[in-house]
């Protein structure tokens, strides 16, 4: 990968050519350009390995502790839905409680749901299909 942002990068002044046409023959943005040579002079070849766009930490994601809390939750009340589990963290006093679509969607990352049956139209028109007999 680093081999072809080298030529890139070489390119203006090996073949004299303004960045921008450089960046223009290779289908690049002058920014992103810039953001590579710099990465290039300070880190060398490294520095133009493709990096992740993964945040370091998520500050808005629910915390550990009240993750754990909810499946232990779960545990104890197999029956209790995501609805009935905030309400009893509300009631435990729980620091910021998660909404209910957050507690669900950690009971679904647990593992801890079954798949409920789906009502379909067939199923409703059954009692009146016996009226129509």
């Amino acid at each position: 990968m680093s081999e072809p942002w080298i030529d890139i990068l070489l390119a203006p002044e090996r073949d004299r050519l303004s960045v921008a046409e450089v960046c223009r023959r290779n289908g690049i943005s002058r920014k992103t350009f810039y953001v590579y040579r710099d990465r290039f002079r300070a880190l060398g070849p490294e520095g133009l390995t493709p990096r992740s766009r993964r945040p370091l930490n998520s500050p808005l994601r629910t915390a550990r502790s009240t993750e754990r809390l909810i499946l232990q939750i779960r545990d104890a009340h197999p029956g209790w839905g995501a609805r009935r589990i905030r309400g009893e963290l509300v009631r435990q006093g729980v620091s910021s409680v998660p909404a209910v679509s957050t507690v669900h969607a950690i009971l679904r990352r647990g593992g801890l749901l079954t798949a409920a049956r789906k009502t379909t139209v067939a199923d409703a028109g059954g009692a009146q299909e016996c009226a129509r007999a």
